[in-house]
């Protein structure tokens, strides 16, 4: 299954509260109807110490394969509808797509309650990918998933066919829920981030290029 991040960016004119109303009481019911979505979420960012990312959230969508994401970029309901819409709230010049498959490291909750952290990835310069993805889900994975207060954890490696044409932005993007905003920061805070969860990323991701935002979802579409 394919895991899509359509990482967006309001429209100046919109304050942040127009922004999220209109993604979600609008914008959310129109996508909603395009038929090749399997899941639907947004990520609604929210504000929380140290974000660096520059992107309001993050549209998250799961579909069968290749051949259903091409069917989507052709259909009606999202050409007419979820793509005609994207302008009245969203800045269109700061907009960046990401591919991926998801690899569970921590099969935890995953509730609109919580927050979650997602941080966009870039491997150091000169490390091959099979390298990245071996040492990020083989040996920092693990290390991730002694945080404390760590509910969840999944990494979204971009898919091979991204590289075919040129380098992506990004590797991949990892995700770690938390209860809450003071759960997530306890987390932060903690000897285990700060003394070997972030100074293992420094072996393998190029951190000067490492964006986050900490965000709550809004699931759309949710099957059970």
């Amino acid at each position: 299954m394919l895991h899509v991040l359509y990482f967006i960016t309001r429209k100046p004119s919109l304050s942040d509260e127009e922004f999220h109303r209109y993604w979600r009481e609008v914008h959310g019911p129109i996508a909603a109807k395009i038929s090749q979505l399997q899941r639907y979420v947004q990520s609604h960012r929210i504000p929380f110490p140290g974000s660096n990312s520059p992107y309001d959230g993050a549209a998250e969508v799961w579909l069968a394969d290749e051949t259903a994401l091409a069917a989507l970029r052709e259909s009606p309901e999202y050409l007419q509808g979820a793509l005609a819409d994207e302008p009245n709230f969203i800045d269109m010049s700061r907009v960046e797509w990401l591919v991926t498959h998801d690899r569970v490291i921590l099969d935890g909750p995953q509730t609109p309650r919580q927050v979650k952290l997602i941080f966009q990835l870039k491997r150091k310069f000169g490390m091959s990918l099979a390298d990245f993805r071996r040492y990020w889900l083989d040996v920092h994975g693990p290390i991730v998933c002694k945080l404390p207060g760590l509910r969840r954890y999944v990494q979204c490696h971009t898919v091979d066919a991204a590289y075919r044409y040129a380098e992506p932005r990004w590797d991949g993007v990892a995700q770690l829920w938390a209860d809450d905003e003071a759960a997530m920061q306890r987390l932060l805070d903690s000897r285990e981030f700060r003394e070997e969860s972030w100074p293992d990323g420094e072996k393998f991701l190029d951190l000067s290029h490492a964006w986050s935002f900490v965000a709550r979802e809004h699931q759309v579409l949710w099957p059970t």
